[in-house]
Formats: structure tokens, C-alpha cells, sequence
């Protein structure tokens, strides 16, 4: 009865600011329905030597992007992630990648592959902007030996703000060839406009999440799919709902569905502008997180940008 009471009131008080119930349409359920039509599996990419994290290797379902933020508190648990994708980028096997045995995956473990590009910082300084530069005048140059080429920012935090202001125009529009992979242990010194250019895979130590918190995260991410495709009482009641979600499982409710608004604006949809303005919202609720918002805070964020 309570719920239902709070449902009613939420209703009510957003009526009075809309002047109405509003409904928004959007793609998110065709663009993972076309995603599972197409015969993504996870079974795409080798991710051995990576463990837990279970909804990151659902995120690196499929084809690969042009550009990821890998973010963790580990740094070996980052190089780890860095290097499986990056191998990926250059294997020879035509079955799944990376294959760890063709001599392109030796000369990537061995740090030898001439299209796996690490910029690193000197200790206890700045990456500058002249290092960036050489990126952007290198990428228009084609691979050596392997189709991609990869550049790995160890330590992209370090990155000043000149530099991340020269990356912004390659990350948004690389060489078809080029893929950027940029480490981080605290994403929030990067700009919102190099985050929002990136795909964020952001690693959970594996302890801190069981196989059940997993699929009550995906659960509620597609109970997120209906009540937004439908609108008005359904959306509020899902927010209603999450304000009695363990906090641990509402993380990774907003982590997967961050990915999921940023897999269905890749598709080209007409609602462009609405999923824009998920990306942007469930960014912010990435960001907020870090500041040990509430439950309520969150419900109240997404009621009050999408209605």
C-alpha cells in the first residue's frame, strides 16, 4: 500500500510540473534484440586471465570499438583488460581473438608488436600535449603488420588538460584502423568530453560482486528497457522500486545501462537526441556514485530528466 501511495504522489507532484504523463519511445529493446539476431555471443572475444567482471565481457559483446576508458583501483587488473583487447585488435586467428598463439599474439605479449603503441609518463609528471600531438600525426599512418593499430594510454589521468582538449577531435573520429586504449585509476580527472568519446569499462574487484548480484543487475537493467519504452507510471514505478535496490547492484544497473545507451546510439537511431541524453544522464550517475549518493537520489535523477 505504501508503494502504491508513493507511486501515486511521484505521479502526481510530475504531473504538475509536465502538465501531463509523459511518454518517450526509444530503441533500446531493437538495438538489443538486433544485437541477439545477429548472433552475438559471449564466446566472441578469449577473455582468459580475466576474471569476474561479468558485465564487462557482456559489454565487449561483438565487434570491437574505436575507443575504451579502462578504469579500476587495480593497475594490474587494467593492463590485464588493455592487453586481452589489444592483442584482439592485432590476432591472426580467424576464429576467436585473441588467439594467444599466432606469432602476432607472441610479439604482443612479448610488448614487441610494432601496432601496439604505449605512452607512458615520467614519474611524478604530466603526459603533455606534444605527446598527444604525436598520436594524432601518427594514426593517419596505416598498421605495420596487423590490420589495427592500437595506442595504450598507461596512465591517461595523467593526461594535462591541453592534451585531452588535442585529443577530443581523434577520439570522436579516428582512422577507421585506429583503436585507443586509455587506463585510468580515477576517470574523473579526464574531461566529461573524453569520457563521453570513450567506452568506460570500469573493473569491480572480483570479490565485491557474486554470480547473483550479476542477474539481478541484468534483471533490472531490462526492467529498466520496459519501463522506459513505455513511460509514465511504468518508469516511475521502476524508480520507485530502486530506491529499496542494494546500492551494490544499483552500480551495476547504471554501469551496464550507461553501455547499453551507448550501444544503441551506435545504431544510428532516429531518436538520436534522447539517447544522447541517457548517455549524458547515466554518465553523471557514474560520476555521482563516487560521492555516496542515495538510493533516492538516483530514482529522483532519472524521474526527473526522463519524464
Amino acid at each position: 500500500m505504501e508503494q502504491v501511495l508513493s507511486i501515486v504522489i511521484w505521479h502526481n507532484i510530475l504531473c504538475r510540473i509536465h502538465g501531463k504523463t509523459w511518454r518517450m519511445d526509444c530503441s533500446f529493446a531493437s538495438a538489443i534484440e538486433m544485437r541477439r539476431k545477429i548472433g552475438y555471443t559471449s564466446s566472441d572475444m578469449n577473455m582468459t586471465g580475466f576474471t569476474g567482471n561479468a558485465r564487462i565481457k557482456e559489454t565487449l559483446r561483438g565487434e570491437l570499438g574505436h575507443a575504451y576508458l579502462i578504469s579500476g583501483p587495480e593497475a594490474d587488473e587494467r593492463r590485464t583488460l588493455a592487453g586481452i583487447l589489444a592483442c584482439a585488435r592485432i590476432c591472426q586467428s580467424a576464429g576467436k581473438r585473441p588467439c594467444n598463439t599466432c606469432p602476432a599474439c607472441e610479439k604482443a605479449k612479448r610488448e614487441i608488436h610494432p601496432d601496439i603503441l604505449r605512452i607512458n609518463r615520467e614519474a611524478g609528471k604530466e603526459i603533455p600535449v606534444g605527446a598527444i600531438r604525436q598520436i594524432v600525426h601518427d594514426a593517419a599512418t596505416l598498421p605495420n603488420e596487423a590490420e589495427h593499430k592500437v595506442y595504450l594510454i598507461e596512465e591517461a589521468d595523467a593526461l594535462n588538460q591541453s592534451a585531452q582538449n588535442a585529443f577530443l577531435k581523434i577520439l570522436e573520429e579516428p582512422p577507421s584502423f585506429v583503436t585507443f586504449l586509455l587506463l585510468a585509476e580515477n576517470p574523473l580527472r579526464l574531461l566529461p568530453t573524453v569520457r563521453s568519446r570513450c567506452v568506460h569499462l570500469s573493473l569491480v574487484p572480483e570479490a565485491s560482486a557474486s554470480e547473483a548480484e550479476e542477474g539481478e543487475v541484468i534483471e533490472l537493467r531490462d526492467e529498466f528497457w520496459k519501463a522506459y519504452t513505455s513511460g509514465g507510471l511504468d518508469l516511475l514505478h521502476f524508480c520507485v522500486g530502486l530506491e529499496k535496490t542494494e546500492r551494490q547492484v544499483i552500480e551495476g544497473f547504471i554501469e551496464v545501462t550507461y553501455m547499453c545507451f551507448i550501444e544503441a546510439l551506435g545504431q544510428g537511431d532516429a531518436n538520436r537526441a534522447k539517447l544522447q541524453t541517457g548517455v549524458r544522464l547515466f554518465d553523471n550517475l557514474r560520476d555521482d556514485l563516487r560521492f555516496n549518493v542515495s538510493a533516492g537520489h538516483i530514482s529522483g535523477k532519472i524521474l526527473a530528466t526522463l519524464l
